[in-house]
């Protein structure tokens, strides 16, 4: 499985607020890990001729507000085929890095001969003095993909296949209340059309087809969200130091368009360790609860995080369920200049099949799905330390993906 800004997989839920909190901005000479003296593209420039490297003693000149990063790519995995498409990411300052935070965005297009395809638009944007900021995303896609049903126990034979179109709109303004605490308030739209699902291998009746929520040909989902986020880390491409700890709540009532009247809670905490200055620990755990009528392809699911790199090593949506715990730790090295290496691990488990969700029975985590994690970085952006990232990851049950991505996944 090959993971880009913009992939998607089988379900997409717990929408988050994209930690749109507070950013305290560190230069790269004090962000130790980031303390490289040139990235790759200035490496290879000095190498092959294009660019002269500074005289000893030169003053280091004043960074750049705006950095941009485009790479076409190709992929290959059993659920892609084989995949074409270009992805840009970038940063901008919209204010005196002193005082306001890098913001971020990224474009990515993929088509696979599977005739699978997505449009994504990412963006988290600082205001000047950090007082303001807007985070969204804008997608169309088409993917089809597979699903095995409902819980954290479903046999392979379950299999079957999701096919759907999908338009999506998330945005959310975030104020700062006081230090690094913000309130946020925004509004998300999921419509799903020309929806299809293919029997199982096994020829039984497939959990989507005997879901009674939002398993017509169309589901529409749209409804308020509110946020709280704490952010004191140091950067928001490459922190080293600082926590976020980020509530988020969204309500889809039928009044406002939607199908069904359901909610998501969705609770994320992330800390960063500078243990050495080549080395940083970074720690990840979040739970996204739904509850309601909750329609099928907006129930929890491995990798339904907000920005969908959660739960590397295992194939997206392979496990799905009302509830959804998440825990990940990550050691990142700084190896030489523009490279580097991360190893870790992660696990996640579902609710089962029987539980109502949060507000009615406890929800029951009884099946859980750990896996390895290791990769290079490649240094593309110095003054931001924007990364090339190069992951695989191994899981149970012979699962296994290799995933390639602007940014560190948290």
């Amino acid at each position: 499985e090959v993971a880009l800004p913009g992939s998607t997989g089988t379900v997409a839920a717990g929408k988050g607020s994209g930690v749109a909190g507070r950013i305290e901005v560190a230069r790269p000479s004090e962000r130790g890990a980031g303390a490289a003296t040139k990235d790759l593209p200035t490496w290879l420039g000095e190498l092959l001729g294009f660019k002269k490297p500074p005289p000893p003693g030169d003053p280091e000149k004043k960074p750049t507000k705006r950095h941009l990063t485009v790479i076409p790519f190709v992929s290959s995995s059993p659920v892609t085929g084989v995949g074409f498409g270009v992805a840009a990411a970038g940063t901008t300052q919209r204010g005196e890095p002193e005082n306001t935070s890098l913001s971020t965005y990224s474009l990515s297009f993929t088509l696979t001969t599977q005739s699978q395809y997505a449009l994504t638009n990412r963006h988290d944007l600082r205001f000047a003095g950090d007082d303001w900021g807007l985070t969204g995303m804008a997608r169309w896609t088409k993917w089809p993909s597979p699903t095995w049903g409902i819980g954290g126990n479903t046999p392979e034979s379950a299999k079957s296949t999701m096919d759907y179109q999908l338009v999506r709109l998330y945005e959310l303004v975030s104020r700062r209340l006081f230090g690094n605490l913000y309130a946020g308030a925004g509004y998300s739209f999921d419509w799903y059309f020309n929806v299809r699902n293919s029997g199982s291998a096994s020829g039984q009746p497939t959990d989507f087809s005997t879901y009674p929520y939002g398993t017509g040909s169309t589901s529409l989902n749209s409804g308020p969200a509110v946020s709280l986020v704490w952010d004191s880390r140091d950067s928001p491409v490459y922190p080293t130091r600082g926590i976020v700890a980020d509530f988020n709540y969204t309500f889809f009532p039928t009044w406002l368009g939607s199908g069904t009247t359901w909610h998501n809670a969705y609770l994320d905490l992330r800390t960063y360790h500078q243990l050495a200055p080549w080395l940083v620990l970074a720690l990840w755990t979040y739970g996204s609860f739904t509850f309601g009528h909750v329609p099928y392809l907006e129930l929890a699911s491995n990798g339904s995080d907000p920005n969908e790199r959660a739960g590397r090593g295992y194939i997206q949506g392979r496990h799905i369920g009302k509830s959804l715990l998440y825990g990940e730790a990550e050691f990142r090295f700084t190896i030489w200049e523009w490279l580097g290496a991360v190893a870790g691990v992660n696990v996640h488990s579902v609710s089962d099949s029987d539980v109502g969700g949060i507000l009615g029975d406890n929800p029951r985590f009884r099946y859980w799905y750990p896996a390895v994690t290791g990769g290079l970085r490649l240094l593309i952006v110095r003054e931001t330390r924007s990364n090339l990232c190069l992951d695989y990851g191994v899981g149970k049950q012979g699962q296994h993906g290799f995933y390639l991505s602007f940014n560190e996944a948290f």
